[in-house]
């Protein structure tokens, strides 16, 4: 098996195409394993911990640190209801047991396996992880850690070059323009944006919420709004939020259409593709993405603010690059 492995062509310098593949065969593994911890909820947490190194929390803990690495808004309180299946606090009530003497004995003699709370191997850019060195046990980076702490995140590489971003936001809601809820999805774009912008700004990359407008579901409305932005430039790229359903007045993809001239489907297909996993309905979204004639890129995003921060942990990763390519 071993040696299967390492001739498996997913193990060593993956094409684009089969490291996204391999992304999800891992990720499916995963998911079995936490159907499989939610089931047995007879296993103790403790007992995980004294026979592996690691638990529950710690899964939760790799996850919320993922959401950080890949740029998806998460609280661990989120995090720990993924793996759980449940609120924690439900949880612990129903299946919980105070540890006994023995179990905490045994959880102190093996601290010194426990995840570990230094620095594990670096996250190689292919994806995959390096074998630790000197011979330690695990590679764990959150055992202990606290919560809000911030891993270690992959660089963003712009070539030594400064890209800067200029965004507008634009909520396509009859709802939210006649004022009966209150919008959160475009706000949830620019809070999403200036955080990945703080995370790289080292690496020369900055970005600026320029316009946000929440106007109702009218395709002419929609395209005027887009057309008064982007004739003259006054920003780089356009998130739109809502109106990319089946509804008959989900028509944002009908009116960005009227502006793209160069459709860039693969930005749509890489949200929904991505975004099915955690939510199988994404596919059903229409959005479209693509490049004006004046070179402003129009991104259409779901309605819902979760669908939103999903969609963009996709696209911002890659945006820099993109803008890059457009002003050069």
């Amino acid at each position: 098996l071993k040696s299967s492995l390492k001739s498996c062509p997913w193990r060593s310098a993956p094409s684009p195409a089969m490291a996204a593949l391999s992304v999800q065969v891992e990720a499916y593994a995963f998911r079995q394993l936490v159907a499989h911890l939610q089931w047995r909820t007879d296993v103790q947490n403790v007992d995980i911990m004294n026979l592996t190194g690691f638990c529950r929390n710690c899964l939760s803990k790799w996850v919320h640190a993922g959401s950080k690495v890949y740029g998806l808004p998460m609280e661990y309180d989120d995090a720990l209801e993924r793996v759980y299946g449940e609120p924690y606090s439900q949880y612990k009530q129903k299946h919980q047991k105070k540890a006994t003497e023995e179990q905490m004995a045994a959880y102190k003699s093996g601290e010194a396996k426990h995840a570990r709370t230094d620095p594990g191997p670096a996250f190689a850019a292919s994806g995959v992880v390096a074998a630790p060195s000197g011979g330690a046990g695990g590679h764990s980076t959150v055992c202990g850690q606290e919560c809000d702490a911030l891993p270690p995140l992959a660089a963003l590489d712009l070539g030594g070059a400064t890209v800067q971003a200029r965004v507008a936001v634009l909520t396509c809601s009859d709802r939210a323009h006649r004022g009966e809820y209150e919008d959160k999805s475009g706000p949830a774009i620019a809070e999403a944006v200036a955080a990945f912008a703080a995370r790289n700004a080292d690496a020369g990359f900055a970005a600026s919420v320029m316009q946000i407008r929440v106007v109702p579901d009218e395709e002419g409305g929609i395209a005027e709004a887009l057309k008064e932005w982007c004739e003259p430039r006054c920003c780089d790229v356009i998130f739109t939020t809502g109106g990319t359903g089946f509804g008959p007045r989900d028509v944002t993809p009908e009116a960005t259409r009227r502006l793209v001239q160069r459709p860039a489907e693969g930005l749509a297909r890489a949200m929904a593709w991505q975004t099915s996993f955690q939510e199988p309905h994404s596919i059903l979204s229409r959005g479209v993405c693509g490049v004006t004639g004046q070179g402003v890129l129009i991104v259409n995003l779901p309605g819902n603010p979760a669908a939103v921060r999903q969609c963009l942990s996709v696209v911002l990763p890659v945006l820099p690059h993109a803008l890059k390519m457009l002003n050069s």
